[in-house]
């Protein structure tokens, strides 16, 4: 049975007395995995919440036909830390695959069902948990502003808005084809990061394309494909695609 410290010291349980951690404790399950096994994958239903218990756990774009890689982490989550919130919020997906990124790496799981079981029965827990959780994703979200795929010199540079708005709109299947793109174009010069919201939700998902020696340029309304076209015509020759500008 999970330790009542260990959800003491667990960052969604934040605030909360050991009789309603022992309430909670009755639905952990530990699960335990070895290195690069897959605990979930993006676009699975997501059923479960999760927290590390020991090791690592990576959260990564999966590449079609490409075996997976440390290249594409957005996050990495430690001891304490909590993944899998996509299981209390609708459409209730997987964003992201999961994958054990230490020699072995233990882990609890949390069925919804019975997280929403214990909230219906204690709302103090599901107050607090909920709150928790908003400020984690926060931090997470504050996190990515700083994430980047990095060289020793970028004179290119591709950044894809995905605040919460842009997710939404589909700025996560942007960046998929866009790291997609750069695996194959294997060009060092070139850099792609993750940005906040530009005040345009309308427009989402955004990209904003900027080359040294030259005026930022903004694409709206961008998806896999559109994003495709923007890297071999604007990126690779340097081709501005007006149509898709952001007025």
């Amino acid at each position: 049975m999970t330790d009542l410290d260990f959800l003491r010291s667990a960052e969604v349980f934040n605030g909360l007395d050991d009789g309603k951690l022992a309430a909670i404790r009755e639905y952990c399950r530990e699960k335990e995995f070895r290195q690069d096994e897959k605990l979930f994958s993006e676009g699975e239903d997501a059923t479960c919440l999760w927290i590390v218990q020991k090791g690592q756990v990576d959260l990564r774009f999966d590449l079609p036909d490409r075996p997976t890689s440390t290249k594409n982490t957005i996050s990495s989550i430690f001891k304490f830390m909590t993944f899998g919130w996509s299981s209390l919020v609708a459409p209730n997906k997987y964003r992201l695959s999961a994958y054990c990124a230490t020699r072995d790496c233990k882990v609890i799981q949390i069925e919804r069902e019975n997280l929403l079981k214990t909230f219906g029965a204690d709302s103090q827990i599901g107050y607090t948990v909920m709150a928790n959780l908003v400020k984690i994703i926060g931090d997470r979200f504050n996190q990515l502003q700083d994430l980047a795929w990095t060289s020793s010199y970028a004179g290119i540079q591709i950044t894809v808005h995905l605040a919460t708005c842009g997710i939404v709109a589909g700025a996560r299947e942007v960046m998929s084809a866009l790291m997609d793109e750069m695996a194959h174009a294997d060009r060092p010069h070139i850099r792609i990061k993750n940005g906040g919201c530009i005040g345009k939700c309308p427009t989402e998902p955004n990209v904003t394309v900027e080359i040294e020696g030259e005026d930022p340029v903004i694409y709206q309304k961008m998806n896999p494909e559109k994003v495709r076209k923007v890297f071999e015509k604007h990126i690779l020759a340097g081709e501005v695609l007006t149509d898709y500008i952001l007025a």
